[in-house]
Order: structure tokens, then C-alpha cells, then sequence
């Protein structure tokens, strides 16, 4: 207990959580974004504070990188809810170069475990406006981000009236998502493994889409428009896939 509690970026990472927690307490539920920031959130600390109870370097680095990657997701989060108007990009900008401070000190944190050592490292990550994060320059995951504004669009799409269209959603989140943290991963298996998974929920999305056009609660032109971002989006993670060794 109290070694966890000398690690700087361990309050520092409390503080975001709970900052993200009463951000995302007025956010409609029924949207896919709102649990996974407050899961991805929760297991920033927790795998901190997991990591600071084990003594094995390795596992050690392994629960900052999930620490890390959780951190990534929780800023690829605030993006989406900025596309779904819950937050202007003034509001979301502290809360993102919060985040960027707690990723500059896990990389310090894993730095310093990798050298069997408890202390922390000064940052090591490379942040400079306007893109704070990695994942931010991908052409990929831009596109999947036009993807959730087209579906939030959509009549119904703010408020998630139907089952598919709330699949959509969900879909198009964990292309999002799965992006950033993998776009993060310092083992290429990991990051490999979590590209699929985020072309997966594009092709889901695909064909949510096509149920949703045949029972005709998207409209032809519409479901068009949704299914070439799609498109442009899985290939452009294909690419990203293609350049992981396998």
C-alpha cells in the first residue's frame, strides 16, 4: 500500500478517473462510448496498482502497457463524445492533456520497472499539439471517427432508437477504440491483435448497416455514405495490420 501510493502517476491517474467519472455521469447510457471510458478509466489505476503489487519486471511492463493502452482508449473516448456534441473541444482539451500527462509518466513508470526498479523515470513521450496522441495522425482512425458522426447523424442515431442502430454504434465505437490502444502497443502481437479486432467491429458495423437499409430504417443514400467510410476505414487498418509482422 504504501509503495503504491509514492507513485506519482498512481494519484496522478486517480485524479483523471475521477474527473472522467463525473464528465460522463449526464452521458446517455445507451451509447457504447459511456462504459468504455469508465472501464477503460478504471483500469488505467488498476493495473497500476496491480503492477506496483507484483515484483516480476516483466509482468510488471506487461500491466503498464495495459495501463497505457487503457489511457489511449479513455482519450479516444472524449473524441467520440465530442462527434456526439455531449462536449465542445474546449471542454475536451483539458481532460485530453490530462491524459497526455498520465501516458508521459507510465512511459517514465515502465522505463524504471524494466530496470527492476520502483522509482519513476522522468516522460518519455513525445506529445505537441494539435495532436496529443499517436492514434490522433492515423488516416484510419480518422475514418472511423467520420463513421460514428455518420451513424450519430442518422434519424434516430442521437438517441439510438433501435436495436441496430444501437449495434452500429457499438460496432463503430470498437473500431475507434480498438485503434488507439493498438496503434499503442509496444509488442507487435498486441498491437496486431488489437488492429483485428477493430477492423472485426468495422465489418460488424457493415453489416448492421445492410439489416438496417433492408428493413429500411437507414436510407439508400444514407447507408451508402456510412458503408464507403467503412470501407476506406477497414482498408486503411488493413494496411496498419499488413505492416505488423506476423
Amino acid at each position: 500500500m504504501l509503495s503504491l501510493e509514492k507513485l506519482k502517476v498512481y494519484d496522478r491517474a486517480l485524479g483523471s478517473v475521477s474527473r472522467l467519472a463525473q464528465l460522463a455521469a449526464p452521458w446517455d447510457k445507451r451509447h457504447a462510448v459511456v462504459d468504455q471510458l469508465l472501464r477503460a478509466s478504471e483500469s488505467v489505476v488498476l493495473n497500476i496498482a496491480e503492477g506496483a503489487r507484483l515484483r516480476n519486471s516483466p509482468q510488471r511492463q506487461h500491466l503498464v502497457d495495459y495501463a497505457l493502452g487503457s489511457a489511449l482508449e479513455c482519450a479516444a473516448c472524449l473524441d467520440i463524445a465530442q462527434l456526439k456534441h455531449w462536449l465542445a473541444q474546449a471542454e475536451i482539451l483539458p481532460h485530453k492533456k490530462d491524459l497526455c500527462e498520465v501516458v508521459k509518466m507510465l512511459f517514465g513508470l515502465r522505463r524504471s520497472w524494466a530496470a527492476a526498479e520502483f522509482r519513476e523515470e522522468p516522460a518519455g513521450y513525445d506529445a505537441q499539439e494539435p495532436w496529443l496522441f499517436g492514434h490522433e495522425r492515423l488516416e484510419a482512425y480518422q475514418y472511423a471517427l467520420q463513421v460514428v458522426e455518420w451513424s450519430n447523424a442518422l434519424p434516430g442515431g442521437a438517441e439510438l432508437s433501435t436495436r441496430w442502430l444501437r449495434q452500429i454504434d457499438k460496432a463503430a465505437t470498437g473500431g475507434v477504440l480498438n485503434i488507439a490502444e493498438g496503434n499503442g502497443r509496444r509488442i507487435e502481437t498486441d498491437r496486431r491483435k488489437f488492429l483485428e479486432t477493430a477492423e472485426s467491429s468495422l465489418i460488424k458495423a457493415v453489416t448492421y448497416i445492410h439489416l438496417c437499409q433492408r428493413t429500411g430504417e437507414v436510407a439508400p443514400e444514407a447507408a451508402q455514405m456510412g458503408l464507403s467510410l467503412l470501407d476506406r476505414a477497414a482498408l486503411l487498418v488493413r494496411g496498419l495490420i499488413g505492416s505488423t509482422r506476423s
